[in-house]
This record gives C-alpha cells, sequence and structure tokens, in this order.
C-alpha cells in the first residue's frame, strides 16, 4: 500500500497556503483573543469578571464572553442574550463594563432583562406587545434564571 506524501499534494499545499499555515502542523491551540484562560474559567465558576461590554456577543441566542456563555450583570439587571437592550448600548458606546460569570448562586438578588426573554422568544413573551401585559407580567414573576440557564448549558454551576 502506497500512502499519500502530503508535503508533495497540490491541492493540500494551497489548502495550507489559504489557512495561512507557514509549516506542516502549523496551528495555535489557544487564542486569547478568542478563549478565556483556565484562570478566567475558574474565576467566572466562583464569582464576578468585569469585562469590557463590547466583548459580548451571541451564539444560539446564548450571551457569549469569548468562546464561553455567560450571564452579565449591567447596572443591576442581569442579562443572558444578546438582547435588544444591550446591543443598543453596545452600538452608542454606552456598555463600557458588564460584570460576567457562570456561577448561577450569584444571581438571585438581581433582577431579569425582560428584552433578554424577548430575544430568546421565552414562553412567547413579547416585550413590544403591550395587549398582553398581564400575560407578560405573570411570565416576569414565574421566570427563574438559574433553571432556565441551567438547563441551556453544562458550563454554568448551580
Amino acid at each position: 500500500m502506497k500512502l499519500i506524501d502530503f508535503n508533495q499534494d497540490e491541492q493540500f499545499n494551497y489548502l495550507r497556503q489559504l489557512m495561512g499555515a507557514e509549516k506542516l502542523g502549523s496551528f495555535e491551540l489557544f487564542d486569547p483573543q478568542l478563549h478565556i484562560s483556565w484562570q478566567d474559567r475558574q474565576l467566572l465558576s466562583k464569582q464576578w469578571l468585569g469585562i469590557n461590554g463590547n466583548k459580548l456577543h451571541s451564539v444560539n441566542d446564548s450571551l457569549f464572553y469569548k468562546n464561553s456563555p455567560v450571564i452579565a450583570k449591567v447596572d443591576h439587571i442581569l442579562h443572558f442574550a444578546l438582547c435588544d437592550e444591550l446591543k443598543k448600548n453596545i452600538t452608542n458606546g454606552l456598555l463600557t463594563h458588564a460584570d460576567i460569570t457562570t456561577n448561577t448562586r450569584l444571581i438571585n438578588s438581581e433582577s431579569n432583562c425582560p428584552f433578554c426573554l424577548h430575544a430568546v422568544s421565552y414562553e412567547g413573551f413579547d416585550v413590544y406587545r403591550h395587549r398582553h401585559q398581564q400575560y407578560n407580567d405573570k411570565i416576569i414573576k414565574d421566570f427563574q434564571l438559574s433553571r432556565y440557564i441551567l438547563s441551556k448549558s453544562s458550563v454554568f454551576k448551580a
């Protein structure tokens, strides 16, 4: 059986060139701009970590910092999605600081953002539809962020 010499393969070398790989097997395992360090992950699981608010982004309706889902606290309001309020503040340069965590025990005393409920379409919640205010009030009253978050991801700690 003859094995392919990938050093001589034209398609392989073309793909390697497109990727910017200088040498064979050249890749970056950890990029601090894209990945949370082990130390930060440990801090997030125990306490609030202050970050620049424009570093938050959305993946599948969840709020992320780098490569990890997080809960953000901005002005004593908890955010778990990249909602319209966060987007507006980021766009206008007003979100210069946010505290983030993955520890659900830290979130009990804070208010939940209704715009986040709207962003994830939680049980038909619509923050802009005032005709259903009684329904929306019941959703907000009964909503438990810790239970919702724990059902979405194993990253969060109870």
